[in-house]
């Protein structure tokens, strides 16, 4: 017996069991797969890079999957979340240098690059997020950017909500002290 479908257009709960068109849905999610791999990479060239290797992963499993719109959304973020973090290594964006130092470098990167778009002060948060652990970066993203909610964020990830609160807490407090520092240095 074989799988009912419905087309897209005759669901009203948004549980379609007729996968939408690929194309159509691309183009409805590339700004958030963008906005979530820049965030966390700062280079729009490194998070289009992201995006490409996401929506290519995601076009050769399109068929197989099954499930709402809301789970297939909650997929396409943990692919985008593994993706950026795969790539945030390979970058060896945390690399072993005094933090003052990076924070410095980062900072005058994001601010000369014509791909951001803020301030002195948007441009230190990022400096500091940049030296988190990919993991603890990108939850703080999730989280401080987005505004995700946990219970969203642990499906995505299949990370308990207690695992990720005290991942935001100890990248929050550690955000804090960089940026503390670097304010104490600046103004004093």
């Amino acid at each position: 017996m074989g799988t009912q479908r419905v087309p897209l257009e005759n669901v009203q709960d948004g549980s379609s069991l007729t996968p939408p068109d690929f194309a159509a849905w691309m183009r409805a999610h590339y700004r958030m797969v963008l906005s979530q791999s820049l965030r966390m990479l700062g280079v729009m060239a490194d998070a289009e890079d992201v995006a490409q290797a996401v929506f290519v992963k995601a076009w050769r499993a399109w068929n197989g999957f099954e499930g709402n719109e809301a789970q297939r959304r909650a997929w396409l973020l943990r692919i985008t979340r593994n993706a950026t973090i795969d790539a945030a290594r390979k970058r060896n964006l945390r690399r072993m240098m005094p933090i003052d130092v990076l924070l410095e470098e980062r900072s005058s990167q994001l601010l000369s690059s014509a791909d951001f778009d803020g301030d002195a002060v948007l441009a230190r948060l990022h400096g500091a997020m940049s030296t988190l652990p990919p993991k603890q970066r990108w939850v703080f993203q999730a989280r401080y950017f987005d505004d995700r909610p946990y219970v969203d964020l642990a499906s995505e990830t299949g990370t308990s909500e207690g695992a990720l609160k005290a991942s935001y807490h100890h990248a929050r407090k550690k955000i804090e002290a960089i940026l503390k520092k670097d304010a104490d240095a600046l103004f004093h």
